[in-house]
């Protein structure tokens, strides 16, 4: 695996598209949203702000796409920080195999 960096304004090197793994199955319970792998059946708590990039990766898209969307969302919330946000999401949901590169 190849390590990604991400500056503030979301740019990151090698810009590769994921989408949601289609064996996953989402849970929600009243306004909480949880992630089940039934490879596994490990359970994945989604918190607000991911459980709306789960949305947004029902189409692929990149992380840096994602950066910028949330952060025309969360205008008061430093850039840097919602890109550090971001790639570690996306970066644990790569490790539970609940997303996957999208060709």
């Amino acid at each position: 695996m190849t390590s990604t960096s991400v500056s503030p304004r979301g740019d990151m090197a090698g810009e590769v598209r994921y989408s949601r793994n289609p064996a996953i199955i989402k849970r929600q319970i009243d306004d909480t949203v949880f992630l089940v792998n039934p490879r596994d059946d490990t359970i994945f708590y989604l918190n607000p702000l991911s459980a709306g990039i789960w949305h947004l990766l029902a189409q692929p898209t990149t992380p840096a796409e994602t950066i910028r969307i949330v952060q025309q969302a969360f205008t008061d919330t430093p850039p840097e920080q919602i890109a550090l946000d971001v790639q570690n999401l996306f970066e644990e949901l790569k490790r539970k195999d609940l997303i996957q590169l999208t060709i």
